[in-house]
């Protein structure tokens, strides 16, 4: 079946309907996606889009079924098992159903391996191999007698990989793959843009979907485009930060630090575009958002205004 680019609308209306379904929204969180809605009409569109395509789970509510029952059928611990049986049924022969199941893959409700929002977890492969998930990460994992293949859907991986030299450990993203040469360890990120991968120990072999190729040893990073040959240049040094809940910035546009803000915190984190082109520099927390915006509206020209804890607007002052 061919792959389906969901617009960035569709995205997040995707992780409000997660995270409002999760058993951990309260009415400001409501009043907070509600205000979404209303702010601009793709908003909107997308969340009917979205209902449409989760249609089983509102017939449920409306045959009756306890709202309890259904939280707790989609709570973090059984939402995977959960959402797999109501796509399923969903996406018979519909156009909805496949949003549903292909918004639900691309955005790791049935990942192997996800993580939520400020949510870091390190876990074991299969052949001894370590990855540390960063937060809104989505994995999968194919590893059986001919392959050890990590799939970063998208997010941020470090990668430690011990050396096997019949089945070399091998990253797939969106953009292209990546194969560790022995041991290695390195930082994968992928979005909707890219793919970077950082090495922090031993060399890897970066292949993008052209199948132009790349050797990339430790102290260096790769960076893997659409239509685009392998691009690999020194690495800044600061690409495991994230590691220790924290994200450096070197006289870069402040988009960048509210990109990575926006895995760990919920809700809704808007910067107008004059104040996205802001220059700044600085090491700033991931686990605090709360003082890095803080510190950001006390050292830089900007406003930020909150309407609720789930609804922040950073503009140019």
């Amino acid at each position: 079946m061919a792959s389906l680019n969901l617009d960035p609308h569709v995205a997040k209306a995707v992780e409000w309907t997660v995270f409002l379904r999760s058993g951990e929204a309260g009415p400001a969180e409501w009043a907070a996606y509600a205000d979404w809605r209303s702010n601009d009409p793709g908003h909107e569109a997308a969340a009917q889009k979205l209902t449409r395509a989760l249609g089983p789970l509102e017939q449920l509510r409306s045959q009756g079924v306890p709202s309890a029952a259904l939280q707790t059928a989609t709570s973090r611990a059984s939402r995977r098992s959960a959402l797999r049986s109501m796509l399923t049924f969903g996406a018979v022969g519909t156009t909805a159903g496949f949003l549903g199941w292909h918004g639900a893959r691309e955005y790791g409700l049935l990942a192997d391996r996800s993580t939520g929002i400020a949510e870091r977890k390190e876990t074991s492969l299969p052949d001894g191999s370590t990855l540390l998930l960063d937060a809104r990460t989505a994995v999968d994992l194919a590893f059986d007698q001919t392959q050890r293949t990590v799939t970063l859907r998208h997010g941020r991986v470090l990668v430690e990989a011990l050396d096997q030299p019949d089945r070399p450990l091998m990253v797939r993203t969106p953009f292209g793959q990546v194969r560790a040469n022995g041991a290695a360890r390195f930082v994968a990120h992928a979005d909707t843009q890219h793919a970077q991968i950082a090495v922090l120990g031993g060399n890897v072999t970066a292949t993008c979907l052209s199948g132009d190729q790349a050797q990339v040893s430790e102290g260096s990073r790769v960076c893997l485009k659409a239509n685009s040959s392998p691009i690999v240049e020194s690495r800044h040094g600061n690409e495991a930060l994230w590691t220790q809940g924290l994200v450096a910035l070197d006289n870069e546009p402040l988009s960048v630090l509210v990109a990575a803000l926006q895995t760990y915190r919920p809700g809704v984190l808007r910067i107008d575009p004059k104040a996205a082109q802001i220059r700044i520099s600085g090491v700033f927390s991931l686990d605090d958002t709360d003082s890095t915006l803080r510190a950001l509206a006390q050292t830089q020209p900007v406003h930020i205004v909150e309407r609720t804890r789930y609804w922040v607007t950073i503009s140019a002052a």
